[in-house]
């Protein structure tokens, strides 16, 4: 006696709803991974980072970076027209936040960016309201100069402690 197999199939909606989701799961997977791969390493790092959020803003003193709260949106006070200094331990992974405040005028785009030679960070130029996160290991004691290639005066100090 021959048992017939039954055979079965797998609806194209079906195969389109697996390979979706798992186009996803990798993109969402790369991520994550991403975002513990410093610029300045080749090696993962699984920790969690020293979170700064800057924003790139003009005040009547002329462009500066101002650090922002991540609790309630407030701004942390600076000196006007001065952008923060920055202090992050040796060792520790840091995730640079920037976004782009300065408003354009109808003649003139306004574009910023965020550099520090020593650590391989460069968030390349952020239009109005455009952001970038930048994760570097912070692996050399002393003080870095961070600025904006654009505007000669936005500059300030990271102070890497060990």
């Amino acid at each position: 006696m021959h048992k017939k197999k039954k055979v079965v199939k797998i609806s194209r909606g079906s195969i389109i709803s697996i390979s979706i989701i798992l186009s996803v799961s990798i993109l969402i997977g790369f991520l994550i991974i991403n975002s513990f791969l410093p610029v300045n390493s080749d090696q993962l790092i699984f920790e969690s980072p020293t979170n700064i959020l800057l924003k790139a803003v003009k005040s009547p003193e002329g462009y500066h970076y101002a650090t922002q709260s991540s609790k309630g949106g407030k701004t942390v006070p600076s000196t006007a027209g001065n952008s923060p200094s920055l202090t992050v331990k040796n060792g520790n992974l840091v995730q640079i936040h920037l976004i782009n405040e300065e408003k354009n005028e109808p003649s003139i785009k306004s574009k910023h960016n965020l550099n520090i030679d020593e650590f391989n960070v460069h968030t390349g130029d952020l239009g109005y309201f455009q952001t970038k996160s930048i994760t570097f290991l912070a692996d050399k004691n002393g003080t870095f100069e961070y600025y904006c290639s654009i505007h000669p005066e936005m500059k300030g100090i990271l102070t890497v402690e060990p």
